[in-house]
Formats: C-alpha cells, sequence, structure tokens
C-alpha cells in the first residue's frame, strides 16, 4: 500500500471491526450555546485502549504476514500507539516492544505493561525513542509498526472519518487534533472524498507545533518540543505524513498551553468526558476563538489517557 485509498479505508474498517469500538458522537451543548452552531464530540476516548490509535494499529498489525509477526512487533509512542500495538500484538499471538520517553504518561506506560509488552524507557525524548526502535528493529530483525506514517496505520484511522459521515451526513467542519498527522491525513481523506466543502482543521499546542511549522514553511523543518500538557502531540512530522495532511486539510492552527487544562475541566464538568491534554486542544479552539464555528462541526476527542493526579489538580485548579 502506497497512499490509503478509500478502498484501503473500508477494507480497514472490515478488518478491525470486531476488534475496535464504533464511538459515540454526542451533541456538545454548552459549545452548541456558545457558537451557536450544533457541535458535537467524535469520543475516542471511549475506545478500548482509551485512544483512536488502536484502529491504525491494529489494522497494520492484523495486515502483517505470518512471518513479520513471529519476528516481534517494535514501535516508539508517547503512549497511545504503545497501547494499541501491545493490545494487537496480544490478539493476534504476537511480541510486542515499545519504546516510550523516560518522561511519559504514568498511566500509559502502566497501560502498556498491563498488555504484556515489553516496555523501553531509557530515553528522554520522544525522537530519541524512536531512533532506538528504529536500531532495534534493525538489530533484531522485528517489525517496526510506525505511530503516524505506516499508509495503513493512515487507514486504519480513516475510519473515524468513516463514522463521523455516517452519523452526521450534513457536517460542515471536523477539528482535529494534530501529532504525527495520520489521524487528520486519513480524516481528511475521508472527508474531501464526500465532500470538498467539508472543512478539516488541524489543532497543535505552542509547544507541540512541528505539523504547524511544517504547513507554514511548506516542508518539513525541525521544530523544538516543548513542556506541555499535550504529550500524545509531542512528536515529530516526516514528509510522507506533512505531504498527506497538507492535500486535505484546510487550515493548522495553534492554541496556547494555559488553554487546555479549561478544555479539559470544561469537557469534565459539562460532558462527563475524561480527555487528556492533546485530546482537549481541539475545544481549546474554539474556546479561544482559534476558530470560528460557521455549520455542524465534529471535534474529535482523541483519547482519555491522563494521569490520575495531573488530571484532580486540573480539576481543583479551576
Amino acid at each position: 500500500m502506497l497512499e490509503p485509498t478509500l478502498k484501503d479505508i473500508y477494507e480497514a474498517r472490515s478488518r478491525i471491526s470486531g476488534a475496535v469500538r464504533r464511538t459515540p458522537l454526542e451533541k456538545c451543548l454548552w459549545l452548541s450555546e456558545q457558537t451557536g452552531h450544533d457541535v458535537y464530540l467524535k469520543l475516542e476516548c471511549w475506545q478500548r485502549t482509551r485512544s483512536f490509535k488502536l484502529r491504525g494499529a491494529f489494522n497494520a498489525v492484523a495486515s502483517l504476514s505470518d512471518s513479520e509477526r513471529r519476528r516481534g512487533l517494535v514501535t516508539a509512542s508517547a503512549g497511545n500507539h504503545g497501547q494499541a500495538v501491545a493490545l494487537a500484538a496480544r490478539e493476534t499471538g504476537a511480541r510486542a516492544t515499545i519504546f516510550v520517553p523516560t518522561n511519559g504518561s504514568i498511566t500509559k506506560k502502566a497501560r502498556i505493561r498491563a498488555f504484556g509488552a515489553e516496555l523501553n524507557e531509557e530515553h528522554a525524548t520522544y525522537d530519541d525513542a524512536a531512533v532506538a526502535a528504529v536500531a532495534y528493529a534493525n538489530d533484531t530483525g522485528a517489525t517496526y509498526v510506525h505511530a503516524f506514517s505506516d499508509p495503513a496505520v493512515v487507514a486504519g484511522q480513516a475510519t473515524v472519518g468513516v463514522e463521523i459521515l455516517e452519523d452526521l451526513p450534513s457536517v460542515r467542519s471536523i477539528i482535529v487534533p494534530v501529532g504525527g498527522g495520520g489521524l487528520i491525513a486519513g480524516i481528511g481523506t475521508v472527508a474531501k472524498s464526500a465532500s470538498s466543502s467539508i472543512t478539516v482543521v488541524g489543532v497543535q499546542s505552542t509547544q507541540t507545533r512541528a505539523m504547524y511549522d511544517a504547513f507554514e514553511a511548506g516542508h518539513v523543518m525541525p521544530t523544538d518540543i516543548g513542556p506541555t500538557l499535550a504529550d500524545g502531540l509531542a512528536g515529530c512530522v516526516d514528509e510522507p505524513s506533512y505531504r498527506r495532511a497538507v492535500s486535505v486539510v484546510d487550515r493548522m492552527l495553534l492554541v496556547d498551553e494555559d488553554a487546555i487544562p479549561a478544555a479539559i475541566r470544561s469537557l469534565y464538568h459539562f460532558d462527563g468526558v475524561i480527555a487528556e491534554g492533546a485530546a482537549a486542544v481541539t475545544a481549546a479552539a474554539i474556546m479561544t476563538g482559534a476558530v470560528r464555528v460557521e455549520g455542524p462541526t465534529v471535534l474529535v476527542v482523541s483519547g482519555g489517557n491522563i494521569d490520575a493526579a495531573l488530571f484532580g489538580n486540573i480539576l481543583a485548579s479551576g
């Protein structure tokens, strides 16, 4: 598979059926009232691994040959993709080794271990962990499952877009958190195939701006990642992922880090939704006026894996 087509996406949907939940699309009353338009939440935080990442990882792992799985699987992850590969490995009888940053989420690392994968947390940043994971694959012959650039992963993530369009055919805008870009590329492919008038907007934080900087520059460029609540967005972007995203995304924008806790609190208080920082940036974009809502709009709430102590502190601080 070179670039995922609609055929690939619908085959992915069939392949992951039964392993992945169809997540709800629920109207967000407070944001609908604030904007004067219907706003909906696509609750991928209620996925089996509490993140959309299971869709792409399971499709990629299920697409491998038996010999590729027997060699073992390896990946680098800020946490959610690692959980997804760990669960997919367990359910297909493969071994998995997950490289994560040393200071990564305690909750995400614990869940990776719970799914039976071996965890390597010796490297300070996601980028360092990714380099080490590739080296491990080269040294051991393990099969590398890329977090966002593998076309099979993108095809799996795109099934989020299929469900949105089935549940809300009148959607005019889809607002998506962006890390490496696999999710928004997949959703954008589905949305633009349905109607070129559907606006696809990507959101990063000021401390996790690799894709935003690539859009601004017109090419991938080195970007420093700072301390962030949106750890799921704190990674690099490669050229294939950038090219996929730029072809289907209308706009990339940034929200300030200090807008993320307020969005986490509001999603919990008004909707009972536990969203991690990376998932809350979409709500923050509307709350701060970074994006203007002009018709039925869907916010992808991409994950809910937030450390309990951090979540409690965010709620208490409000």
